[in-house]
């Protein structure tokens, strides 16, 4: 995964991140809340060290309603690229 977003970030990729640790398996059973991904990178903005997890959005699949929203997140993320 850290591959994945460093790419993207070089890319000027947009990117969101979204928490699915509470979707139940087909056995029943749910993850744990993992660590931000998003905190294992930085870059400098305005001079300043900042976190992309102080850049990019993350949303929690089920407290934010990603079944009803993740389109939202989508376009969010365009408009802030300018699509």
């Amino acid at each position: 995964m850290n591959y994945e977003i460093q790419e993207s970030y070089e890319r000027g990729h947009r990117m969101i991140g979204i928490y699915i640790h509470n979707i139940r398996s087909i056995n029943g059973h749910t993850d744990f809340y993992g660590g931000n991904p998003f905190d294992n990178f930085s870059t400098i903005l305005n001079g300043q060290n900042v976190l992309l997890s102080q850049i990019y959005p993350t949303y929690n699949w089920v407290r934010d309603d990603g079944y009803n929203n993740f389109s939202k997140w989508i376009e969010s993320a365009a408009i802030a690229i300018g699509r």
